[in-house]
């Protein structure tokens, strides 16, 4: 075993400063995971109860579930938009404060779904939930970073990307019950204690981290990033709806190519950027960013067509389905904290790679599940994307995140996520379009074509990253 001095430093050119077990609280960095973990669990555990209570909540509130969606796709749209700003925003003003901040909106968030009076009032309440959790998000995660010396940051955000996946699973068991026991207001009603707990124990146990520069806020480049943001996940959201070749959606297209160009014109003039653009230059600050949201296309995509597949092909209730599913994240939730501990072992790289290829195999198995309307086939692709994702996501995060400057681990935590959630919502839209109207095992086999193609040109992204170079402190 190495020394408890030996730290794997990434091949790349940023000034990014190693820190030593020596400079850090072992006890403190236990502290600040299972603190932020607390807090952000609240979103993650309401998520799948969420969806799946969709048409009771429409019901109740004499709406329909076509505008309920909006719970989850606005809530989408808003972390997609504000997270890189959040996380600038903490990066600027301290990553403890803006942590503060969005964990007291999620508890308000958490309580106004509790209470909503009407389907509008519901949907604002979890947009607000949504601008909230792109407050703890990329915060929390810069939080944990600076808690933990390089080469323990891939075990902790193992164990982090475990508890985030593990609780939907635990929700969606427990918040069934629940639900029919006492209504869907119940599962918020439960979810505000902890919601509570978290806040109080942020305000308590949270040292200051970032906050150190005088650096202005560039909202010039962060209304630019939003509007290329927000133009391109509405011309998928309308696309899918009325043809990518009608009106809106093309407007809504352009908006996003203009948002992006000035977005980018802007970061190259500007003073003090929102997000310096040399980092692109750094391989393992881009190929990450090519690979994780890639193969996230074919998860997400996949994930939402193996429920069609399966009552279409098998006949499966929805009781049955929601069972056969837990699979995938069952072991997305049991690979994370190994993905995590072997990064430092064998390097980010390796397990980008490595994910983007058990990806690509599950969509195989689904294909085969599909032709030939074999259920063992399915659950092994539903179990090998889980897995592909468990171990890959920690290295995610770790390889963005050592690529960069300490004093920008909000803003790269915020961009990370954004990309993830543009390949999610980019895969749905993608492989529904590819699936279309059709229920045939060939239609089936088509559009997990799609996935498996599109993760495949996702391992470009780990293949371009450099070796990690062990390096001994002497």
């Amino acid at each position: 075993m190495l020394s408890r001095k030996v730290i794997a430093v990434t091949a790349h050119s940023s000034p990014n400063v190693a820190t030593t077990d020596t400079e850090l609280d072992p006890r403190y960095a236990k502290r600040v995971l299972v603190t932020v973990v607390t807090t952000v669990i609240v979103f993650t555990s309401s998520m799948t109860i969420v969806s799946a209570s969709l048409p009771t909540i429409a019901d109740d509130l004499n709406s329909s579930e076509g505008f309920l969606a909006w719970s989850v796709t606005g809530l989408f749209l808003v972390m997609a938009v504000t997270t890189p700003i959040m996380g600038r925003l903490g990066d600027s003003h301290g990553h403890r404060k803006i942590f503060l901040i969005g964990a007291v909106l999620l508890g308000l968030g958490t309580l106004a779904c509790a209470l909503a009076p009407s389907a509008e009032a519901f949907v604002a309440a979890r947009m607000l939930v949504g601008l909230a959790i792109s407050a703890t998000m990329p915060t929390g995660m810069a939080l944990i970073m600076a808690a933990h010396p390089l080469e323990q940051r891939g075990e902790a955000m193992g164990w982090f990307q475990m508890t985030m996946t593990g609780a939907p699973v635990l929700a969606l068991v427990a918040g069934g019950p629940l639900i029919e026991a006492f209504g869907w207001r119940s599962v918020f009603a439960g979810l505000l204690p902890l919601a509570i707990i978290g806040t109080t124990a942020s305000w308590r146990t949270l040292r200051k981290s970032g906050g150190d520069s005088d650096v202005p806020i560039d909202w010039t480049g962060a209304a630019t990033l939003a509007v290329g943001t927000l133009g391109f996940l509405l011309f998928l959201e309308f696309g899918g709806r009325s043809g990518f070749t009608a009106p809106v959606p093309l407007f809504l297209a352009v908006c996003a190519v203009v948002g992006i160009g000035l977005f980018l014109r802007v970061e190259r003039r500007v003073e003090h950027p929102m997000l310096r653009l040399d980092y692109f230059r750094l391989r393992n600050f881009t190929g990450p960013l090519i690979c994780q949201p890639l193969s996230q296309f074919a998860y997400m995509g996949g994930f939402l067509i193996a429920p069609i597949l399966l009552a279409s092909l098998f006949g499966y209730s929805v009781g049955a389905i929601a069972l056969i599913l837990l699979f995938r994240p069952a072991f997305y939730s049991l690979t994370s904290p190994l993905g995590g501990r072997l990064s430092g072992k064998f390097g980010e790289r390796f397990f980008l790679l490595i994910g983007s290829v058990l990806m690509v195999l599950s969509m195989a198995a689904w294909i085969g599940g599909a032709q030939s309307q074999n259920l063992t086939l399915v659950i092994i692709g539903l179990s090998l994307s889980g897995i592909a994702m468990g171990l890959a996501s920690p290295s995610y995060s770790i390889a963005v995140a050592n690529a960069v400057d300490s004093a920008d681990l909000g803003i790269a935590n915020g961009m990370s996520s954004t990309l993830m959630n543009i390949g999610m919502l980019t895969g749905i839209q993608s492989m529904f379009t590819v699936l279309g109207e059709g229920r045939d095992p060939r239609d089936f086999v088509r559009t997990f074509i799609v996935g498996a193609c599109v993760a495949g040109v996702g391992s470009v992204g780990a293949l371009m990253m450099s070796k990690p170079k062990p390096v001994t402190d002497s």
